[in-house]
């Protein structure tokens, strides 16, 4: 069957070609076998309602052995040199019940409010410094590599407890990982991100080690002594814990701060109605979650036959959830390719559905919504002076450059 091409990587670098693709998809194929040349043959869901079928029955369809799209020339690399995904790392993303939430319960009350106010005042300081980054830099900078990589970046290494200084050796590694089909992001294109994240869980060895012997107030230390049944988290789940964390804590927000960054300049009249109400923040966070969906999607696999609309996803089959799909469409979002950052309800998927909600919701909304006002306050007449660029990737969805021009006030 033919079928629209959403998997390959450089399709990526254009969003509006492939919001048509999926737009055709939503309308004609909404669940599609997919048999690539690069991937194992999965099933691909693009509609809101399809994908939260799926991801709210996480006993029948689960996360292990598949969690992302991976060629098939480097999942047999890795599985050749004993590297598989099953043996190397053990995120809370990669468990099924019972262990994903005995383990998502050693920070959720953190991440569920407590823990985020106590920082609230943290995050402003360093969107504060971030500004002020953009005055030292003049009226030009590359926003998504001078700005929105490191403000939050800055903000989950404060929570964690680690070393400020450390900060371009995490970013490095951050992007090789879940940017490993981007050329420009890698430093050896055969290793597919393993050298980056072999050295980072080296790091992280460290920083577990010394949290056990001298535990501090920090998240990092929640991480490194909490326990699961009583008994203390094995290294392996630990590491993946602080990686966890320490990666996907900033990167997606990253994301979402640039792509939110350039839907303001793309849209006059979106940016001049924040600028005089920046209450429209509560709700824009959200909306540039929606807009953005740093997440291109997960998979899932099933456990059983399971039938959905006039399909029937066969025991061992593997599903793609498009997330970036979802959040276009249409029979959810009151026009859904408009930028609306008064937009309510607004149900998207930016987050994941289900048990595995990002657990960090509270934490991104705050830094987004206190960035975006910080810098509307002090940074006027932003402009693009080039052509933005996407992150190489069908998984995470980010700028690489934004190149912009600006006025201090």
């Amino acid at each position: 069957m033919n079928h629209p091409d959403i998997v390959s990587s450089q399709i990526y670098t254009d969003p509006d070609l492939l919001h048509e693709r999926y737009t055709e998809m939503r309308r004609n194929s909404p669940i599609t076998y997919i048999e690539h040349s690069t991937y194992r043959p999965f099933w691909a869901l693009v509609t809101h309602k399809d994908i939260s079928e799926i991801a709210k029955q996480n006993d029948l369809f689960i996360s292990s052995p598949r969690l992302t799209l991976v060629p098939k020339a480097v999942e047999d690399y890795l599985a050749s040199t004993g590297r598989g995904r099953d043996g190397s790392v053990r995120t809370i993303i990669d468990m099924d019940e019972p262990d994903h939430r005995n383990y998502r319960n050693i920070t959720q009350s953190w991440f569920l409010g407590p823990g985020v106010a106590k920082f609230e005042a943290r995050v402003q300081s360093i969107a504060k410094r971030y500004v002020n980054r953009m005055a030292e830099l003049g009226t030009e900078c590359d926003f998504a590599s001078d700005i929105a990589n490191w403000y939050p970046l800055h903000v989950i290494m404060s929570i964690l407890g680690l070393p400020e200084e450390d900060a371009p050796f995490i970013l490095r590694s951050t992007q090789a990982m879940l940017a490993a089909s981007d050329p420009e992001l890698q430093q050896d294109q055969s290793q597919y991100g393993t050298a980056e994240f072999e050295k980072l869980f080296e790091y992280l060895g460290t920083i577990v080690e010394k949290r056990r012997r001298e535990p501090t107030d920090d998240l990092g230390s929640v991480i490194a002594n909490g326990l699961v049944n009583g008994q203390a988290m094995g290294m392996l789940e630990t590491l993946s814990y602080l990686m966890l964390a320490s990666t996907a804590g900033h990167e997606t927000t990253s994301s979402s701060i640039g792509g939110g960054l350039l839907a303001l300049i793309q849209n006059p009249d979106v940016e001049k109605a924040t600028r005089q109400n920046p209450d429209l923040w509560n709700t824009g966070a959200d909306e540039v979650v929606r807009w953005v969906s740093p997440i291109r999607h997960f998979m899932r696999t099933a456990t059983r036959d399971y039938a959905i609309e006039d399909k029937v996803i066969k025991a061992g089959d593997s599903v793609a959830m498009f997330y970036l799909s979802a959040n276009r469409d249409e029979a959810v979002f009151d026009k859904p390719f408009e930028f609306n950052p008064a937009r309510t309800p607004n149900r998207h998927l930016g987050f994941g559905v289900g048990a595995h909600f990002c657990l960090g919701r509270l934490l991104a909304l705050t830094e987004i919504r206190t960035l975006m006002r910080e810098l509307q306050s002090r940074v006027s007449n932003i402009q693009l002076t080039g052509d933005p660029k996407w992150v190489q990737s069908n998984f995470v969805g980010a700028l690489k450059h934004l190149p912009i021009q600006y006025k201090m006030i």
